[in-house]
């Protein structure tokens, strides 16, 4: 003997063949005790049982889970569900070329970090109408979701360049009233 393969819709129409065989066993001794005033309920139930019944002949044949319960809120069971984590916009430290800290030089703002996208700022100063610039990638928003310290260099302006560097967790970097925002991670 070799074994059956069943869908669920298949084990569904069964099932619901069952139930109609006892609820037609299981009417009330008086028709006159039915509560039923109107005929809904009596199409509901006929209508149910047409679907359950092309369901068994074979239907679309897909193996769906549209009847499944569901609140609306939560994701279908296999979605990724991305761990977050908390985030505040940080203000970037610039870095004298003898490396003591120099003045805070931009903000990096969460919004930045969750786009995760390369972006150019401006380093606090520059010289002779030209400032010095510096580039955040990806990977730099990566590492910043971890909570770790991100050290970059700037764009080179009259033969020299700075470092900075920007600190998810020191609390001394965080924005004055920054409130901690979660961002999600990748799945």
């Amino acid at each position: 003997m070799r074994p059956v393969q069943i869908t669920r819709r298949e084990i569904f129409a069964l099932l619901t063949g069952c139930v109609f065989v006892l609820d037609a066993c299981a009417s009330p001794a008086d028709p006159a005790s039915d509560d039923r005033t109107d005929g809904a309920d009596d199409d509901a139930a006929s209508d149910d049982r047409a679907d359950a019944s092309d369901d068994a002949d074979g239907g679309s044949g897909s193996d769906d889970t549209a009847g499944d319960a569901s609140d609306g809120d939560s994701p279908p069971p296999d979605a990724c569900v991305p761990p977050t984590v908390l985030m505040h916009d940080t203000n970037a430290q610039a870095l004298y070329l003898d490396g003591t800290y120099g003045p805070l030089t931009g903000v990096i703002t969460v919004a930045m970090v969750a786009a995760r996208e390369t972006i150019t700022l401006d380093f606090w100063h520059g010289h002779g109408g030209i400032s010095h610039r510096f580039t955040l990638e990806p990977a730099h928003f990566e590492a910043l979701l971890r909570g770790e310290r991100v050290t970059v260099g700037t764009s080179t302006v009259e033969d020299h360049a700075h470092t900075l560097f920007i600190d998810p967790r020191d609390e001394d970097y965080r924005v004055p009233g920054a409130p901690d925002v979660p961002v999600p991670l990748a799945c």
